[in-house]
């Protein structure tokens, strides 16, 4: 691949030129991203080296920076390095990250970005060969963030009417019998009946297939509408209304609720999730502690995309944790519906806020433990 998209500060533009040209040295294509026009994707060929600082650290860009980095991220694609020792992005702070802080040392550094785009290389030949041998496509060469949820795209079915179809069959019936006896009255009255029959049939199927196709065609545009619409937003913190009784019969139908919390807050979580799912609500949430290595990054993209609801748990843990904050930017770049749910009285960091600011929220802080499940469930079934 052999082509290197370069995230840095403006002001870090002596350092970033430096590491450019010894990667060019190396054979590799360097384009370096525009702060100034807000870091713009990478091209679906490149591999992006995100070299952090305390310039980014203090710039009103660093949360398009952060961004930038976890798409790279999702797609196996991200090379993330220090120019400093400025505190690692939320968001970022439990990847692998390579140490250019001393720069007289940068030059054998290089070598280790070099050896990271070739394992993100010899993987990506790896994906292809393995797609290419099971005929498929590869997830990450899809438009995923042009895909809707499993259950917003139906087709009208074209069936048939009844109702008008014998409505418009016995007209057409009583037409030819009168006909018959006016026009031709020596004509012999079973032939008569049996040609009236017949175009009465025909008459009533046309009739049938017309006005399924009409009550299609109606129906098309409202629930084109209906599936398309955004859920009104709300001022943040305002508790969502409903009680014990409050929830919908579950839809089988449904896609997952997706479950995002901090570990610590598990003991609170748990419960609440295991009433959901009793509710006949289906739920994915992670057990298992994943963390940013193997093949986490696949597991959650896919996990969120399937899912038509996010559920945020949030709390002071939630809004210090690198997991939390890569699966709220996942969700919202395939523009999943947001539900945050505050279990404490923690203040939403700035980069949360982001996300968050014209969301309606569900606070537990004041319910009754043994309501704060009806209360969840209530909340996903509208």
């Amino acid at each position: 691949m052999r082509q290197i998209y370069l995230l840095a500060s403006g002001a870090d533009a002596q350092a970033a030129g430096e590491i450019s040209d010894l990667l060019a040295q190396r054979g590799y294509q360097v384009r370096q991203a525009d702060e100034a026009l807000g870091f713009p994707p990478a091209r679906p060929q490149e591999i992006t080296l995100a070299l952090w600082s305390r310039n980014l650290e203090l710039s009103a860009k660093q949360i398009l920076f952060t961004n930038r980095a976890i798409d790279a991220w999702t797609e196996g694609r991200l090379i993330f390095a220090r120019l400093d020792h400025a505190m690692l992005p939320r968001g970022l702070g439990d990847v692998h990250t390579i140490d250019l802080t001393f720069a007289p040392a940068r030059i054998a550094a290089v070598w280790k970005i070099v050896e990271a785009a070739q394992d993100i290389d010899k993987m990506l030949n790896e994906r292809r060969e393995d797609v290419s041998l099971s005929g498929g496509i590869p997830e990450r060469e899809k438009d995923l963030s042009a895909a809707p949820p499993p259950q917003a795209k139906r087709k009208a079915r074209r069936s048939f009417s009844a109702g008008p179809a014998i409505a418009v069959g016995l007209v057409a019936v009583a037409a030819c019998l009168s006909l018959g006896f006016l026009t031709m009255p020596g004509a012999s009255k079973l032939l008569l009946a049996g040609a009236a029959l017949t175009w009465g049939a025909v008459a009533g199927a046309v009739a049938g297939y017309a006005s399924s196709g009409r009550r299609s065609k109606a129906r098309a545009p409202a629930l084109r509408r209906k599936e398309t619409a955004a859920p009104p937003a709300a001022a943040p913190m305002e508790e969502a209304p409903g009680g014990e009784g409050a929830a919908a019969d579950a839809d089988d139908t449904m896609a997952p609720v997706f479950v995002s919390y901090a570990r610590r807050d598990g003991d609170v979580v748990y419960p609440l999730v295991a009433e959901v799912e009793a509710a006949g609500r289906s739920v994915w949430i992670d057990r298992n502690d994943l963390d940013a290595g193997g093949n986490w990054a696949g597991m959650i993209v896919r996990a969120i995309r399937e899912s038509d609801t996010f559920c945020l748990m949030c709390s002071a843990e939630a809004f210090q944790s690198d997991n939390v904050r890569r699966e709220i930017y996942i969700a919202n770049k395939y523009k999943r519906k947001l539900l945050p749910v505050r279990l404490d009285f923690a203040e939403m960091p700035e980069d949360f806020e982001y996300f968050l600011i014209d969301r309606q929220w569900l606070d537990l802080t004041a319910v009754d433990p043994v309501e704060r499940a009806a209360r969840l469930t209530a909340a996903l079934a509208r």
